[in-house]
């Protein structure tokens, strides 16, 4: 019976997407448009690193 594999972290996304999301926010002094940046930006980061880890284990 094999393992399951690890959980995956995606803090570092999270925190890029807020980061980034915060600075549009301020910059074009539209909080919602900088909210939705990072939100879009943090999910499609998630979703990248997941593909990117599965297929790298697949691989194995």
């Amino acid at each position: 019976m094999s393992t399951p594999p690890p959980q995956l972290s995606h803090t570092t996304e999270i925190v890029i997407a807020t980061v980034v999301g915060a600075v549009v926010g301020v910059l074009s002094g539209n909080y919602l448009l900088g909210g939705i940046v990072g939100i879009v930006l943090g999910i499609g980061l998630s979703v990248a690193k997941t593909l990117y880890v599965d297929r790298k284990r697949r691989r194995r």
